[in-house]
Protein backbone atom coordinates (compact mmCIF):
# COMPACT_ATOMS: atom_id res chain seq x y z
CA UNK A 1 0.00 0.00 0.00
CA UNK A 2 1.03 3.59 -0.61
CA UNK A 3 1.03 6.13 2.22
CA UNK A 4 -0.90 9.37 1.64
CA UNK A 5 -1.02 12.30 4.08
CA UNK A 6 -3.83 14.88 3.96
CA UNK A 7 -2.96 18.26 5.48
CA UNK A 8 -5.48 21.05 6.07
CA UNK A 9 -6.07 23.33 9.04
CA UNK A 10 -9.82 23.06 8.44
CA UNK A 11 -10.81 19.68 9.96
CA UNK A 12 -13.99 19.41 7.88
CA UNK A 13 -11.98 19.60 4.65
CA UNK A 14 -9.34 17.14 5.87
CA UNK A 15 -12.00 14.70 7.12
CA UNK A 16 -13.96 15.00 3.88
CA UNK A 17 -10.91 14.27 1.74
CA UNK A 18 -10.03 11.35 4.02
CA UNK A 19 -13.49 9.81 3.58
CA UNK A 20 -13.48 10.47 -0.17
CA UNK A 21 -10.12 8.77 -0.71
CA UNK A 22 -10.83 5.90 1.71
CA UNK A 23 -13.99 4.97 -0.16
CA UNK A 24 -12.32 5.11 -3.60
CA UNK A 25 -8.96 3.54 -2.65
CA UNK A 26 -9.69 1.21 0.32
CA UNK A 27 -6.81 -1.17 -0.39
CA UNK A 28 -4.41 0.97 -2.44
CA UNK A 29 -3.82 3.76 0.09
CA UNK A 30 -2.94 3.90 3.76
CA UNK A 31 -4.39 7.27 4.75
CA UNK A 32 -3.20 9.74 7.37
CA UNK A 33 -4.41 13.26 8.14
CA UNK A 34 -3.08 16.29 9.97
CA UNK A 35 -4.91 19.45 10.96
CA UNK A 36 -1.77 21.61 10.87
CA UNK A 37 1.52 21.86 9.05
CA UNK A 38 3.33 21.24 12.32
CA UNK A 39 1.50 17.93 12.90
CA UNK A 40 2.16 16.95 9.28
CA UNK A 41 5.88 17.59 9.80
CA UNK A 42 5.83 15.26 12.81
CA UNK A 43 4.29 12.56 10.61
CA UNK A 44 6.84 12.85 7.82
CA UNK A 45 9.66 12.75 10.34
CA UNK A 46 8.31 9.43 11.62
CA UNK A 47 8.35 7.69 8.25
CA UNK A 48 8.20 7.90 4.48
CA UNK A 49 5.10 9.09 2.64
CA UNK A 50 4.43 8.52 -1.04
CA UNK A 51 1.88 11.33 -1.55
CA UNK A 52 1.10 14.47 0.45
CA UNK A 53 -2.09 16.41 -0.35
CA UNK A 54 -1.77 19.75 1.43
CA UNK A 55 -3.36 23.15 1.80
CA UNK A 56 -1.06 26.12 1.23
CA UNK A 57 -2.04 28.81 3.71
CA UNK A 58 -1.86 27.40 7.24
CA UNK A 59 -0.76 29.08 10.49
CA UNK A 60 2.68 28.38 12.07
CA UNK A 61 3.88 26.13 9.22
CA UNK A 62 2.52 26.78 5.74
CA UNK A 63 2.18 24.25 2.96
CA UNK A 64 5.16 25.77 1.14
CA UNK A 65 7.34 25.49 4.25
CA UNK A 66 6.17 21.91 4.71
CA UNK A 67 7.10 21.24 1.08
CA UNK A 68 10.71 22.23 1.79
CA UNK A 69 10.91 19.68 4.61
CA UNK A 70 9.37 16.99 2.40
CA UNK A 71 11.90 17.66 -0.37
CA UNK A 72 14.72 17.31 2.14
CA UNK A 73 13.44 14.17 3.91
CA UNK A 74 11.62 12.28 1.14
CA UNK A 75 12.58 13.80 -2.25
CA UNK A 76 10.58 11.20 -4.21
CA UNK A 77 7.33 12.02 -2.37
CA UNK A 78 4.59 13.43 -4.64
CA UNK A 79 3.20 16.71 -3.26
CA UNK A 80 -0.15 18.08 -4.43
CA UNK A 81 -1.08 21.61 -3.33
CA UNK A 82 -4.73 22.56 -2.90
CA UNK A 83 -4.87 26.18 -4.04
CA UNK A 84 -7.31 28.93 -4.95
CA UNK A 85 -7.05 31.12 -8.06
CA UNK A 86 -5.67 33.98 -5.98
CA UNK A 87 -2.91 31.77 -4.59
CA UNK A 88 -1.49 30.50 -7.87
CA UNK A 89 1.36 33.01 -8.04
CA UNK A 90 2.14 32.14 -4.43
CA UNK A 91 2.58 28.43 -5.25
CA UNK A 92 4.12 28.87 -8.72
CA UNK A 93 7.72 28.64 -7.49
CA UNK A 94 7.11 25.39 -5.59
CA UNK A 95 5.53 23.53 -8.50
CA UNK A 96 8.66 24.01 -10.58
CA UNK A 97 10.20 21.13 -8.62
CA UNK A 98 9.86 17.49 -9.63
CA UNK A 99 7.08 15.48 -7.99
CA UNK A 100 5.07 18.64 -7.23
CA UNK A 101 1.69 19.68 -8.68
CA UNK A 102 -1.44 21.57 -7.69
CA UNK A 103 -5.23 21.33 -7.72
CA UNK A 104 -7.67 24.23 -7.62
CA UNK A 105 -10.03 24.09 -4.66
CA UNK A 106 -12.91 24.81 -7.04
CA UNK A 107 -12.34 21.52 -8.88
CA UNK A 108 -14.67 18.68 -7.95
CA UNK A 109 -14.15 15.37 -6.21
CA UNK A 110 -13.68 13.44 -9.44
CA UNK A 111 -10.72 15.62 -10.43
CA UNK A 112 -9.11 14.97 -7.05
CA UNK A 113 -9.72 11.23 -7.38
CA UNK A 114 -8.35 11.18 -10.93
CA UNK A 115 -5.23 13.07 -9.83
CA UNK A 116 -4.55 10.73 -6.91
CA UNK A 117 -5.26 7.69 -9.08
CA UNK A 118 -2.78 8.93 -11.69
CA UNK A 119 -0.14 9.49 -9.00
CA UNK A 120 -0.57 5.95 -7.66
CA UNK A 121 -0.08 4.61 -11.19
CA UNK A 122 3.01 6.78 -11.66
CA UNK A 123 4.52 5.53 -8.41
CA UNK A 124 3.78 1.92 -9.35
CA UNK A 125 5.52 2.49 -12.67
CA UNK A 126 8.54 4.04 -11.00
CA UNK A 127 8.81 1.04 -8.73
CA UNK A 128 8.87 -1.44 -11.58
CA UNK A 129 12.14 -3.29 -11.36
CA UNK A 130 12.69 -2.93 -15.11
CA UNK A 131 12.73 0.82 -14.79
CA UNK A 132 15.03 0.73 -11.81
CA UNK A 133 17.38 -1.65 -13.59
CA UNK A 134 17.48 0.52 -16.71
CA UNK A 135 18.57 3.51 -14.63
CA UNK A 136 21.07 1.38 -12.76
CA UNK A 137 22.59 0.06 -15.98
CA UNK A 138 23.20 3.62 -17.16
CA UNK A 139 25.19 4.30 -14.00
CA UNK A 140 26.92 0.94 -14.01
CA UNK A 141 29.40 1.84 -16.74
CA UNK A 142 31.22 4.16 -14.37
CA UNK A 143 31.04 1.62 -11.55
CA UNK A 144 32.30 -1.42 -13.48
CA UNK A 145 35.91 -1.35 -12.20
CA UNK A 146 34.70 -0.99 -8.63
CA UNK A 147 32.16 -3.81 -9.03
CA UNK A 148 34.77 -6.03 -10.69
CA UNK A 149 37.13 -5.45 -7.76
CA UNK A 150 34.34 -6.24 -5.31
CA UNK A 151 33.67 -9.57 -7.01
CA UNK A 152 37.35 -10.49 -7.16
CA UNK A 153 37.74 -9.55 -3.51
CA UNK A 154 34.84 -11.83 -2.59
CA UNK A 155 36.51 -14.67 -4.46
CA UNK A 156 39.83 -14.03 -2.73
CA UNK A 157 38.16 -14.23 0.66
CA UNK A 158 35.99 -17.27 0.01
CA UNK A 159 32.55 -15.74 -0.40
CA UNK A 160 30.88 -18.96 -1.53
CA UNK A 161 27.69 -17.18 -2.55
CA UNK A 162 29.39 -15.91 -5.72
CA UNK A 163 30.54 -19.33 -6.93
CA UNK A 164 27.31 -20.92 -8.28
CA UNK A 165 26.83 -18.17 -10.88
CA UNK A 166 30.38 -16.97 -11.30
CA UNK A 167 30.21 -17.24 -15.10
CA UNK A 168 27.07 -15.10 -15.21
CA UNK A 169 28.58 -12.50 -12.89
CA UNK A 170 31.79 -12.32 -14.94
CA UNK A 171 29.75 -11.78 -18.09
CA UNK A 172 27.50 -9.16 -16.47
CA UNK A 173 30.50 -7.19 -15.19
CA UNK A 174 32.42 -7.68 -18.45
CA UNK A 175 35.33 -9.14 -16.57
CA UNK A 176 38.33 -9.66 -18.87
CA UNK A 177 39.05 -13.00 -17.17
CA UNK A 178 37.50 -16.37 -18.02
CA UNK A 179 35.87 -18.25 -15.10
CA UNK A 180 36.04 -21.54 -17.02
CA UNK A 181 39.84 -21.59 -17.17
CA UNK A 182 42.50 -21.83 -14.46
CA UNK A 183 44.05 -18.63 -13.16
CA UNK A 184 47.52 -17.82 -11.83
CA UNK A 185 47.78 -15.70 -8.69
CA UNK A 186 50.47 -13.27 -7.66
CA UNK A 187 50.61 -11.20 -4.49
CA UNK A 188 52.70 -8.08 -3.94
CA UNK A 189 53.27 -6.40 -0.59
CA UNK A 190 54.12 -2.69 -0.67
CA UNK A 191 56.83 -1.68 1.79
CA UNK A 192 58.50 1.65 2.42
CA UNK A 193 62.15 1.82 1.42
CA UNK A 194 64.94 2.42 3.89
CA UNK A 195 64.32 6.17 3.57
CA UNK A 196 60.98 6.03 5.39
CA UNK A 197 57.23 5.78 4.76
CA UNK A 198 55.96 6.34 1.24
CA UNK A 199 53.95 9.42 0.43
CA UNK A 200 52.16 8.26 -2.72
CA UNK A 201 48.37 8.09 -2.49
CA UNK A 202 46.06 5.49 -4.00
CA UNK A 203 45.41 7.62 -7.09
CA UNK A 204 49.14 7.92 -7.81
CA UNK A 205 49.65 4.20 -7.23
CA UNK A 206 46.82 3.31 -9.62
CA UNK A 207 48.26 5.66 -12.24
CA UNK A 208 51.65 4.05 -11.71
CA UNK A 209 50.18 0.57 -12.14
CA UNK A 210 48.52 1.62 -15.39
CA UNK A 211 51.81 3.01 -16.71
CA UNK A 212 53.63 -0.20 -15.72
CA UNK A 213 51.02 -2.32 -17.49
CA UNK A 214 51.30 -0.19 -20.64
CA UNK A 215 55.09 -0.36 -20.64
CA UNK A 216 55.82 -3.85 -19.32
CA UNK A 217 52.59 -5.76 -19.92
CA UNK A 218 52.46 -8.67 -22.32
CA UNK A 219 49.94 -8.84 -25.11
CA UNK A 220 49.93 -12.61 -24.84
CA UNK A 221 48.65 -12.41 -21.26
CA UNK A 222 45.43 -11.24 -19.63
CA UNK A 223 46.38 -9.57 -16.35
CA UNK A 224 43.98 -7.98 -13.89
CA UNK A 225 45.24 -6.34 -10.72
CA UNK A 226 43.46 -4.96 -7.66
CA UNK A 227 44.48 -3.42 -4.35
CA UNK A 228 43.58 -5.52 -1.32
CA UNK A 229 43.71 -3.18 1.62
CA UNK A 230 46.31 -0.44 1.82
CA UNK A 231 49.54 -2.34 1.18
CA UNK A 232 48.69 -5.42 -0.91
CA UNK A 233 48.16 -5.93 -4.64
CA UNK A 234 46.67 -9.08 -6.17
CA UNK A 235 47.17 -10.11 -9.80
CA UNK A 236 45.00 -12.57 -11.70
CA UNK A 237 46.72 -13.93 -14.81
CA UNK A 238 45.42 -16.06 -17.69
CA UNK A 239 46.45 -16.79 -21.28
CA UNK A 240 44.55 -14.81 -23.93
CA UNK A 241 41.01 -15.91 -24.74
CA UNK A 242 40.85 -18.71 -27.27
CA UNK A 243 38.53 -21.52 -28.27
CA UNK A 244 36.56 -22.40 -25.12
CA UNK A 245 36.44 -26.04 -26.20
CA UNK A 246 40.21 -26.42 -26.27
CA UNK A 247 42.00 -28.68 -23.82
CA UNK A 248 43.32 -27.20 -20.57
CA UNK A 249 46.62 -25.35 -20.93
CA UNK A 250 49.64 -27.65 -20.91
CA UNK A 251 52.16 -27.32 -18.07
CA UNK A 252 54.77 -26.12 -20.57
CA UNK A 253 52.55 -23.22 -21.60
CA UNK A 254 51.96 -22.23 -17.98
CA UNK A 255 55.70 -22.38 -17.41
CA UNK A 256 56.16 -19.76 -20.14
CA UNK A 257 53.40 -17.65 -18.59
CA UNK A 258 55.10 -17.78 -15.20
CA UNK A 259 58.37 -16.60 -16.72
CA UNK A 260 56.57 -13.68 -18.34
CA UNK A 261 54.79 -12.77 -15.09
CA UNK A 262 58.05 -12.98 -13.16
CA UNK A 263 59.70 -10.63 -15.65
CA UNK A 264 56.73 -8.25 -15.36
CA UNK A 265 56.98 -8.33 -11.56
CA UNK A 266 60.70 -7.54 -11.60
CA UNK A 267 60.10 -4.56 -13.90
CA UNK A 268 57.23 -3.37 -11.69
CA UNK A 269 59.44 -3.70 -8.62
CA UNK A 270 62.09 -1.44 -10.13
CA UNK A 271 59.53 1.10 -11.38
CA UNK A 272 57.86 1.38 -7.96
CA UNK A 273 61.19 1.90 -6.23
CA UNK A 274 62.28 4.61 -8.69
CA UNK A 275 58.94 6.42 -8.91
CA UNK A 276 57.45 6.07 -5.43
CA UNK A 277 60.34 4.98 -3.21
CA UNK A 278 58.33 1.82 -2.47
CA UNK A 279 59.68 -1.73 -2.40
CA UNK A 280 57.59 -4.57 -3.78
CA UNK A 281 57.82 -8.09 -2.38
CA UNK A 282 56.08 -10.40 -4.87
CA UNK A 283 54.92 -13.95 -4.22
CA UNK A 284 53.98 -15.88 -7.36
CA UNK A 285 51.97 -19.08 -7.19
CA UNK A 286 53.93 -21.88 -8.84
CA UNK A 287 50.89 -23.34 -10.58
CA UNK A 288 47.46 -22.12 -11.73
CA UNK A 289 44.32 -23.07 -9.83
CA UNK A 290 40.60 -23.30 -10.40
CA UNK A 291 38.53 -20.29 -9.38
CA UNK A 292 36.86 -22.16 -6.54
CA UNK A 293 40.29 -22.71 -4.96
CA UNK A 294 41.44 -19.09 -5.16
CA UNK A 295 40.63 -18.26 -1.53
CA UNK A 296 42.78 -21.15 -0.30
CA UNK A 297 45.69 -20.23 -2.57
CA UNK A 298 45.45 -16.59 -1.48
CA UNK A 299 45.44 -17.61 2.18
CA UNK A 300 48.55 -19.72 1.57
CA UNK A 301 50.30 -16.79 -0.13
CA UNK A 302 49.51 -14.69 2.95
CA UNK A 303 50.87 -17.47 5.14
CA UNK A 304 54.04 -17.67 3.06
CA UNK A 305 54.52 -13.90 3.31
CA UNK A 306 54.31 -14.06 7.10
CA UNK A 307 56.67 -17.04 7.17
CA UNK A 308 59.35 -15.19 5.19
CA UNK A 309 59.51 -12.28 7.60
CA UNK A 310 63.29 -12.02 7.48
CA UNK A 311 63.79 -12.09 3.72
CA UNK A 312 61.15 -9.97 2.06
CA UNK A 313 62.49 -8.73 -1.25
CA UNK A 314 62.33 -9.55 -4.93
CA UNK A 315 60.06 -12.11 -6.54
CA UNK A 316 59.49 -15.45 -4.81
CA UNK A 317 57.84 -18.38 -6.53
CA UNK A 318 55.82 -20.34 -3.97
CA UNK A 319 55.11 -24.05 -4.02
CA UNK A 320 52.55 -25.27 -1.56
CA UNK A 321 52.48 -28.50 0.37
CA UNK A 322 49.36 -30.30 -0.88
CA UNK A 323 48.46 -31.60 2.57
CA UNK A 324 48.74 -28.14 4.08
CA UNK A 325 46.75 -26.66 1.20
CA UNK A 326 43.99 -29.23 1.70
CA UNK A 327 43.93 -28.57 5.44
CA UNK A 328 43.69 -24.79 4.95
CA UNK A 329 40.90 -25.24 2.43
CA UNK A 330 38.81 -27.48 4.68
CA UNK A 331 39.35 -25.32 7.75
CA UNK A 332 38.27 -22.21 5.85
CA UNK A 333 35.17 -24.02 4.65
CA UNK A 334 34.36 -25.18 8.17
CA UNK A 335 34.55 -21.55 9.37
CA UNK A 336 32.20 -20.52 6.56
CA UNK A 337 29.81 -23.30 7.52
CA UNK A 338 29.86 -22.00 11.09
CA UNK A 339 29.00 -18.49 9.91
CA UNK A 340 26.02 -19.75 7.90
CA UNK A 341 24.86 -21.82 10.87
CA UNK A 342 25.05 -18.85 13.26
CA UNK A 343 23.18 -16.49 10.93
CA UNK A 344 20.48 -19.00 9.98
CA UNK A 345 21.35 -19.04 6.27
CA UNK A 346 20.10 -22.55 5.63
CA UNK A 347 20.27 -22.49 1.83
CA UNK A 348 23.82 -21.14 1.82
CA UNK A 349 24.76 -23.71 4.47
CA UNK A 350 23.32 -26.57 2.41
CA UNK A 351 25.18 -25.44 -0.72
CA UNK A 352 28.51 -25.11 1.11
CA UNK A 353 27.94 -28.36 3.02
CA UNK A 354 27.39 -30.17 -0.27
CA UNK A 355 30.78 -28.95 -1.54
CA UNK A 356 32.43 -29.64 1.79
CA UNK A 357 31.28 -33.25 2.04
CA UNK A 358 32.02 -33.98 -1.63
CA UNK A 359 35.73 -34.07 -0.77
CA UNK A 360 37.22 -37.00 1.15
CA UNK A 361 38.05 -36.23 4.76
CA UNK A 362 41.74 -37.04 5.01
CA UNK A 363 42.70 -35.33 8.24
CA UNK A 364 41.53 -35.74 11.81
CA UNK A 365 42.12 -32.02 12.33
CA UNK A 366 39.28 -31.30 9.91
CA UNK A 367 36.91 -33.38 12.03
CA UNK A 368 38.13 -31.56 15.12
CA UNK A 369 37.55 -28.17 13.48
CA UNK A 370 34.05 -29.20 12.42
CA UNK A 371 33.21 -30.38 15.93
CA UNK A 372 34.53 -27.08 17.28
CA UNK A 373 32.22 -25.16 14.92
CA UNK A 374 29.18 -26.98 16.31
CA UNK A 375 30.33 -26.82 19.95
CA UNK A 376 30.92 -23.07 19.63
CA UNK A 377 27.45 -22.59 18.17
CA UNK A 378 25.79 -24.73 20.85
CA UNK A 379 27.52 -22.80 23.62
CA UNK A 380 26.82 -19.39 22.08
CA UNK A 381 23.09 -20.02 21.75
CA UNK A 382 22.71 -22.21 24.85
CA UNK A 383 21.35 -25.17 22.88
CA UNK A 384 22.84 -28.10 24.79
CA UNK A 385 19.69 -29.10 26.66
CA UNK A 386 17.38 -28.67 23.67
CA UNK A 387 19.68 -30.53 21.27
CA UNK A 388 20.35 -33.34 23.74
CA UNK A 389 16.68 -34.26 23.46
CA UNK A 390 17.26 -35.03 19.77
CA UNK A 391 20.95 -35.98 19.41
CA UNK A 392 23.84 -37.59 21.25
CA UNK A 393 26.21 -34.63 21.62
CA UNK A 394 29.01 -36.66 23.19
CA UNK A 395 30.36 -37.50 19.71
CA UNK A 396 31.40 -33.87 19.31
CA UNK A 397 33.92 -34.38 22.09
CA UNK A 398 35.32 -37.55 20.50
CA UNK A 399 36.29 -36.22 17.08
CA UNK A 400 39.83 -37.54 17.39
CA UNK A 401 38.73 -40.98 18.60
CA UNK A 402 35.19 -41.26 17.32
CA UNK A 403 33.61 -44.69 16.86
CA UNK A 404 32.06 -43.80 13.47
CA UNK A 405 33.46 -44.12 9.97
CA UNK A 406 33.80 -41.04 7.78
CA UNK A 407 30.40 -41.37 6.06
CA UNK A 408 28.56 -41.96 9.34
CA UNK A 409 30.27 -39.01 11.00
CA UNK A 410 29.36 -36.70 8.12
CA UNK A 411 25.78 -37.96 8.40
CA UNK A 412 25.86 -37.16 12.12
CA UNK A 413 27.05 -33.60 11.50
CA UNK A 414 24.39 -33.18 8.82
CA UNK A 415 21.58 -34.31 11.15
CA UNK A 416 22.92 -32.02 13.86
CA UNK A 417 22.88 -29.03 11.49
CA UNK A 418 19.35 -29.77 10.31
CA UNK A 419 18.18 -30.08 13.92
CA UNK A 420 19.73 -26.69 14.73
CA UNK A 421 18.00 -25.09 11.74
CA UNK A 422 14.69 -26.64 12.79
CA UNK A 423 15.10 -25.17 16.27
CA UNK A 424 15.89 -21.80 14.68
CA UNK A 425 12.69 -21.98 12.63
CA UNK A 426 10.69 -22.85 15.73
CA UNK A 427 12.21 -19.90 17.60
CA UNK A 428 11.51 -17.53 14.71
CA UNK A 429 7.91 -18.71 14.48
CA UNK A 430 7.41 -18.34 18.23
CA UNK A 431 8.88 -14.83 18.22
CA UNK A 432 6.73 -13.86 15.26
CA UNK A 433 3.58 -15.31 16.84
CA UNK A 434 4.25 -13.53 20.14
CA UNK A 435 4.59 -10.25 18.30
CA UNK A 436 1.43 -10.90 16.25
CA UNK A 437 -0.45 -11.64 19.49
CA UNK A 438 0.92 -8.40 20.92
CA UNK A 439 -0.34 -6.51 17.86
CA UNK A 440 -3.77 -8.14 18.02
CA UNK A 441 -4.07 -7.18 21.67
CA UNK A 442 -2.94 -3.65 20.95
CA UNK A 443 -5.51 -3.32 18.16
CA UNK A 444 -8.32 -4.63 20.39
CA UNK A 445 -7.35 -2.25 23.21
CA UNK A 446 -6.86 0.83 21.02
CA UNK A 447 -9.70 0.71 18.49
CA UNK A 448 -10.27 4.42 18.94
CA UNK A 449 -6.61 5.38 18.60
CA UNK A 450 -4.05 5.59 15.81
CA UNK A 451 -3.87 2.13 14.21
CA UNK A 452 -1.86 3.10 11.16
CA UNK A 453 0.74 0.70 9.87
CA UNK A 454 3.38 3.17 10.95
CA UNK A 455 2.11 3.17 14.55
CA UNK A 456 1.79 -0.62 14.65
CA UNK A 457 5.33 -0.98 13.32
CA UNK A 458 6.51 1.15 16.24
CA UNK A 459 4.64 -1.11 18.68
CA UNK A 460 6.07 -4.28 17.14
CA UNK A 461 9.53 -2.78 16.51
CA UNK A 462 9.33 -4.16 12.96
CA UNK A 463 9.53 -2.23 9.73
CA UNK A 464 6.08 -1.71 8.11
CA UNK A 465 6.74 -3.91 5.07
CA UNK A 466 7.87 -6.87 7.16
CA UNK A 467 4.95 -6.36 9.54
CA UNK A 468 2.46 -6.57 6.67
CA UNK A 469 4.02 -9.77 5.32
CA UNK A 470 4.41 -11.44 8.71
CA UNK A 471 0.86 -10.60 9.81
CA UNK A 472 -0.61 -11.97 6.56
CA UNK A 473 1.50 -15.14 6.82
CA UNK A 474 0.55 -15.75 10.46
CA UNK A 475 -3.16 -14.90 10.29
CA UNK A 476 -4.14 -15.37 6.66
CA UNK A 477 -5.47 -11.81 6.48
CA UNK A 478 -3.89 -8.40 6.10
CA UNK A 479 -3.62 -5.88 8.93
CA UNK A 480 -6.26 -3.49 7.62
CA UNK A 481 -8.80 -6.27 7.15
CA UNK A 482 -8.14 -7.48 10.70
CA UNK A 483 -8.65 -3.96 12.08
CA UNK A 484 -11.91 -3.61 10.16
CA UNK A 485 -13.10 -7.03 11.32
CA UNK A 486 -12.25 -6.22 14.96
CA UNK A 487 -13.98 -2.84 14.76
CA UNK A 488 -17.06 -4.45 13.23
CA UNK A 489 -17.31 -7.08 15.99
CA UNK A 490 -16.90 -4.42 18.68
CA UNK A 491 -19.47 -2.21 16.95
CA UNK A 492 -21.98 -5.08 16.97
CA UNK A 493 -21.32 -5.64 20.67
CA UNK A 494 -21.71 -1.97 21.56
CA UNK A 495 -24.90 -1.64 19.51
CA UNK A 496 -26.50 -4.19 21.82
CA UNK A 497 -26.03 -1.73 24.68
CA UNK A 498 -29.09 0.58 24.43
CA UNK A 499 -27.52 3.31 26.55
CA UNK A 500 -24.75 3.93 23.99
CA UNK A 501 -25.56 6.41 21.27
CA UNK A 502 -24.40 5.94 17.68
CA UNK A 503 -22.07 8.94 17.77
CA UNK A 504 -20.50 7.59 21.00
CA UNK A 505 -19.85 4.22 19.39
CA UNK A 506 -18.40 5.97 16.34
CA UNK A 507 -15.96 7.96 18.50
CA UNK A 508 -15.08 4.91 20.62
CA UNK A 509 -14.07 3.00 17.49
CA UNK A 510 -12.00 5.85 16.04
CA UNK A 511 -14.20 6.89 13.11
CA UNK A 512 -13.85 10.50 12.03
CA UNK A 513 -17.63 11.06 12.05
CA UNK A 514 -20.92 9.15 12.60
CA UNK A 515 -21.70 9.19 8.84
CA UNK A 516 -18.32 7.60 8.18
CA UNK A 517 -19.11 4.90 10.78
CA UNK A 518 -22.52 4.32 9.22
CA UNK A 519 -21.04 3.84 5.73
CA UNK A 520 -18.44 1.44 7.11
CA UNK A 521 -21.01 -0.62 9.02
CA UNK A 522 -23.51 -0.82 6.16
CA UNK A 523 -20.82 -1.80 3.66
CA UNK A 524 -19.63 -4.58 5.98
CA UNK A 525 -22.94 -6.20 6.97
CA UNK A 526 -25.68 -4.68 4.80
CA UNK A 527 -27.46 -2.77 7.60
CA UNK A 528 -27.08 0.68 9.05
CA UNK A 529 -26.15 0.68 12.76
CA UNK A 530 -29.68 1.84 13.63
CA UNK A 531 -31.28 -0.97 11.58
CA UNK A 532 -28.96 -3.56 13.12
CA UNK A 533 -29.79 -2.37 16.66
CA UNK A 534 -33.53 -2.40 15.94
CA UNK A 535 -33.36 -5.88 14.42
CA UNK A 536 -31.44 -7.27 17.39
CA UNK A 537 -33.87 -5.68 19.83
CA UNK A 538 -36.81 -7.35 18.05
CA UNK A 539 -35.11 -10.72 18.36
Amino acid sequence: MLRLLIVDDEPDIADGLYTLLEERFPFELELYKAYSGKTALEWIRRGKFDIVLTDIRMPVLSGLELHKHIRRLWPRCKVVFLTGHSEFDYVYEAIQYDNTSYLLKTEGHETILETIGKLTEDIAGERQIEGLMAKAMQQMEQSLPLLQNELLNELLHGEAAVMPDIAGQFEELRMPLDPRRPVLLMMAKLMASDRGAWKAGKTQLHAGMKAIEDQYGYSRLIMRYMFVGKDTIAWFVQPPASNPDEQPEEPARWSDIQLAVRDYAENAEGAFLRSFDISLFCLLDRSPCEWEDIADRWAMLEHEYNRQAGDRNGVVQVEFDETELYRAKMLRKSDLIGDYLATGQEEAFDAEWKHFTAEPMRLESVYAALSLVFLRHIHRFNLQERLSAHMDLSLLLQSSSHPLDSASLIGYYDRLAQTIFELQRQDQTERRDRTIDLLKGYIRDHLGDDLSLMRLSEVAEWNPSYLSRAFKKATGTNVLAYIHETKLKEAMRLLLQPDMKIHEISATLGFISPPHFTRFFKKACGFTPQDYRAREERQ
